[in-house]
């Protein structure tokens, strides 16, 4: 009789194994536009052994606004679609709203971002004018 309740015991462990870990919900917003760079928060699936998955919320360079010149250094490096790892040297934190953290050091004068592509594994660190 026992096998009859470990089957089921063990086929809906396999389940929630397999099952995606929530993601720590980003603070806000969820969107941005400063000194002539546009970003968005937006989910990442990233796959772990054994069937583990987790969506991440992540801070991503998705547009420019023409002429700046900010976008002009996005452009010529080709980082539109990168994600933003973190800001000045200090990693971004999602309770604390990554893209609030991005709009704060801009206020406060020149960013210096590190970038990440996922396909390739390419980090970047790029310096921004304020305006």
């Amino acid at each position: 009789m026992r096998k009859v309740f470990i089957l089921p015991a063990l086929l809906l462990a396999m389940a929630v194994a397999r099952a995606d870990i929530a993601p720590t919900p980003d603070a806000g917003p969820f969107s941005l536009s400063v000194a002539g760079l546009e970003f968005q928060i937006q989910p990442v699936v990233v796959k772990y052994p054994p069937g583990y998955t987790k969506t991440f919320q992540v801070a991503v360079l998705t547009g420019c606004q023409a002429g700046h010149r900010n976008c002009t250094l996005a452009r010529r490096k080709n980082l539109i679609g990168m994600e933003v790892d973190s800001v000045n040297g200090a990693s971004l934190r999602p309770e604390e709203g990554q893209l609030h953290q991005i709009g704060e050091a801009f206020k406060k004068g020149d960013v210096a971002l590190e970038l990440y592509r996922r396909q390739g594994g390419i980090t970047v660190t790029v310096s921004f004018a304020a305006h």
